[in-house]
């Protein structure tokens, strides 16, 4: 005996049944590694707002949006306390959430993002940002120093 199902209810099922496997992963691993959940944790529990009173116009017009796009899937804190301070860990950083289903973020507002997260590190965290590019091989501190100086041209570093 055959049973027919249509069409729609194929779809339903389907979609059940990779949530129901989507949210086991995700349990999964979360609680494969606990040292990635502490330190998650330890992010999001941190600083939640970024003071842009002093900075640019167009930084301070995209924190709005950074607010409610980052919200989305993680804590504003998360990208606020991390440790990412080079232009291309943010870069990273932002292409990965760029790519995720649910983020609904637009590669616009995702360079407005990037931008205003590469500029904070290099005001609100410099002094971790100038130990990073002084352990930086000279041809990727220089271009590192490039694209910072593209985002932030007082940014000062008097390092080799």
């Amino acid at each position: 005996m055959s049973v027919s199902i249509p069409k729609t209810a194929s779809w339903i099922i389907g979609l059940a049944v990779l949530a129901v496997i989507g949210m086991a992963w995700v349990g999964h691993a979360e609680q494969a590694n606990p040292a990635e959940k502490a330190r998650l944790k330890a992010l999001d529990s941190g600083v939640k707002v970024i003071d842009v009173s002093k900075y640019p116009d167009d930084i301070k017009a995209t924190y709005p949006i950074f607010v409610k796009k980052c919200a989305k899937c993680h804590s504003i804190a998360r990208p606020i306390n991390t440790t990412f301070v080079l232009p291309d860990q943010w870069e990273r950083y932002i292409k990965r959430m760029l790519y995720k289903p649910d983020s609904k973020l637009n590669d616009e507002d995702a360079k407005k993002i990037f931008h205003l997260l590469a500029y904070d590190s290099s005001v609100r965290k410099a002094d971790s940002l100038r130990v990073h590019l002084a352990g930086l091989d000279p041809e990727k501190r220089t271009a590192a120093l490039a694209r910072l100086k593209e985002i932030n041209p007082a940014f000062k570093y008097e390092g080799k």
